[in-house]
């Protein structure tokens, strides 16, 4: 007797996972879509066709800007101490604060605002 090996098709199914977006994010999609599938003829066009095509878009500016963005200002803060270690030796951070009241304060400040990274940093 011979046995006959079954071959299963194994189907790969596209997942798919869930993401919140706030409600103005969503009618502005939404928007766009009705606009882009406003044709006599074709598929519809889905919001993953369409958030492809904008993440594409996406370039390293608007990602710095992004994590410049999530900055608080004891974040910022935190940035000029670590400045201030690698050019004047450690301090803690609540000496720094005191030294933030301080004349030399506004003069290490001032040496470090020609460091463009920095001074956009500080100025926002």
């Amino acid at each position: 007797m011979t046995s006959k090996s079954q071959k299963t098709e194994s189907k790969t199914a596209t997942v798919g996972k869930s993401i919140r977006i706030g409600l103005d994010l969503q009618k502005k999609a939404k928007k766009i879509l009705s606009i882009a599938n406003t044709k006599k003829a074709g598929r519809k066009v889905k919001i993953d066709q369409l958030l492809s095509v904008a993440l594409d878009l996406v370039t390293d500016d608007h990602i710095k800007k992004l994590q410049e963005q999530t900055l608080t200002n004891e974040d910022r803060k935190e940035l000029l101490r670590q400045k201030y270690i690698n050019h004047h030796g450690p301090i803690s951070r609540d000496e720094f604060t005191g030294f933030m009241m301080t004349e030399a304060y506004v003069t290490f400040l001032d040496s470090q605002i020609n460091n463009s990274e920095l001074s956009q940093m500080v100025m926002k």
